[in-house]
């Protein structure tokens, strides 16, 4: 883990067009060890785009991206070590079983046999997943197959997680799982950065928050922070801030 208070992930004036069409324009954006930041914008805003970035999936047009220090776009490899990445759209292997795909994952981080067993047993305990290991990731469920994905990016214990959408398809006991361990891990200094439409669980589980609108950052901060910047009395919601925000009032 790295050092409290450093930027695990950051962009730096990050531009990317597609074509013409102008996805993020000159984002600055920092989430430091041990910090949980919730991305939030209507969609088409950009936060896949800039999550993208983050993990190499895309090349930003202009600007930088780093993780743990490492630029991205130089050094990709060198970058994604340390990070854990949950996608929006699930990619797996549909004939292997959760357990086969887990240990998969699990052996591309270098993870040996013991810290894996471990790991996997706690994991799966915490999201009820024992009776699905054994069962192809083809045949399961939506939210089921979410979270082996959750699982498959907590299994080695990252110095960055980076998140689109991870709770999508899961049950509420699920969500709470999944709030605990990434509670957990940040508070071992992982710097987290999570993309969601659930304004209500972001309120209660990030530590900043970012609304990000047309590929631009609009206001960034804790939550007292950003009812600042929308000027916005101190009883006044997440969810009612974003809109203020986003609408332009």
């Amino acid at each position: 883990m790295l050092a409290e208070g450093r930027a695990a992930l950051e962009a730096v004036g990050v531009t990317k067009f597609y074509g013409r069409v102008k996805a993020l324009d000159g984002v600055t954006l920092r989430v430091r060890a041990g910090e949980i930041y919730g991305l939030l914008g209507p969609n088409g805003a950009g936060k896949t785009t800039l999550l993208k970035l983050f993990v190499g999936l895309l090349r930003p047009s202009s600007g930088v991206v780093r993780v743990c220090g490492v630029d991205v776009v130089a050094n990709r490899a060198e970058a994604l070590r340390c990070v854990g990445y949950v996608p929006e759209d699930p990619v797996v292997f549909d004939n292997l079983t959760a357990r086969e795909f887990l240990g998969f994952v699990a052996s591309l981080r270098g993870l040996d046999r013991d810290a894996f067993e471990e790991r996997l047993e706690r994991y799966a305990y915490l999201f009820q997943l024992e009776d699905y290991l054994r069962r192809r990731m083809g045949a399961l469920s939506r939210g089921t197959v979410q979270k082996v994905l959750v699982v498959a990016a907590l299994i080695h214990e990252p110095s960055a997680l980076v998140m689109d959408e991870p709770t999508s398809g899961m049950d509420p006991e699920a969500q709470h799982a999944f709030r605990k361990a990434v509670a957990e891990l940040a508070s071992r200094g992982a710097a987290v950065l999570v993309s969601s439409h659930q304004l209500h669980a972001v309120e209660r589980f990030a530590t900043r928050v970012g609304i990000l609108n047309r590929g631009r950052l609009l206001a960034e901060g804790t939550l007292e922070e950003v009812r600042r910047a929308a000027e916005a009395g101190t009883d006044v919601t997440l969810e009612e801030v974003y809109l203020r925000l986003v609408r332009g009032e």
